[in-house]
């Protein structure tokens, strides 16, 4: 399915019925990530009406290089919500990763969400303010089959922290793709206009609703100390900090990951006194 709005086309599927989910990958990847990593969870039972979708200039969407500025892409994603909402009568719940955990706060200060859940989210827009650990890989297997794309080994060698065969087969099958597809010109866009104007921090402080927050403990991008900001600021707040991982949390530690967001489900159904 597609939905036009800005000059953007963004491209989005649905699986199962019941709660809305937005799912928010982060720049550079698309939904594939996102799929990968939470469908073990969410289709293990009823009730979850999940929404995969690629963000502009990512996967399947187009986008429009001069509405791709954050708070633009807010906007963006706050229209297609209003539109895949439906019949669900209950604040949708949004799930983001990285930087579509960063817009994932933009959201909450937009519309009524009914829960939140933050992976390794980008907190400080400013990279050179960012709280991050030095540069540490924890395993390293010999003779890693890499292809003959020498993009893949390097973008590997960059973000793994557990550079194994398992972390590299995955790493292949649903990031390096989507690494290499995306529209440079709107990432580029992105990247100059990278942090919201908007501000959302009082929102996220008067937000009492299930809120999980997930962060790798060698995630040299993002970090995550800058993460407790979030955990503070909203009442309804779990934090985590998972070791022996880092910005590929969801693949290189799905059981820590999955547990995460088991317990969020759960926290959101408890809440809804279902």
């Amino acid at each position: 399915m597609r939905f036009a709005i800005d000059g953007h086309e963004i491209d989005y599927e649905i699986r199962g019925e019941g709660r809305t989910v937005v799912l928010l990958h982060g720049l550079t990847t698309d939904r594939r990530i996102l799929v990968e990593a939470c469908e073990p969870v969410l289709s293990a039972e009823p009730g979850w009406r999940r929404i995969y979708l690629d963000l502009p200039g990512h996967g399947a969407s187009r986008g429009n290089k001069d509405r791709a500025f954050a708070d633009a892409l807010v906007d963006a994603l706050d229209a297609l919500i209003q539109e895949v909402q439906g019949s669900d009568e209950k604040p949708p719940l949004v799930l983001g990763y990285a930087y579509g955990a960063y817009l994932a706060q933009g959201l909450a200060r937009a519309r009524d969400l009914g829960g939140l859940c933050l992976i390794c989210p980008v907190v400080e827009a400013d990279f050179g303010k960012r709280q991050t650990p030095p540069r540490r890989v924890v395993t390293r297997e010999e003779g890693l089959p890499f292809s003959d794309d020498e993009r893949e080994r390097a973008a590997f060698d960059e973000v793994a922290v557990q550079q194994t065969r398992a972390s590299l087969t995955l790493f292949q099958r649903v990031v390096h793709p989507a690494n290499i597809a995306v529209d440079p010109i709107v990432v580029a866009a992105v990247r100059d206009f990278y942090a919201l104007a908007r501000p959302y921090m009082q929102a996220l402080q008067a937000f009492e609703r299930p809120v999980a927050i997930a962060c790798g403990r060698h995630d040299h991008w993002v970090g995550f100390e800058d993460a407790l900001r979030i955990a503070r600021a909203c009442p309804g707040s779990s934090y985590a900090v998972v070791p022996d991982c880092g910005h590929l949390l969801p693949l290189e530690a799905p059981g820590p990951f999955r547990a995460v967001l088991a317990d969020w489900l759960l926290r959101v159904r408890s809440a809804a006194g279902e």
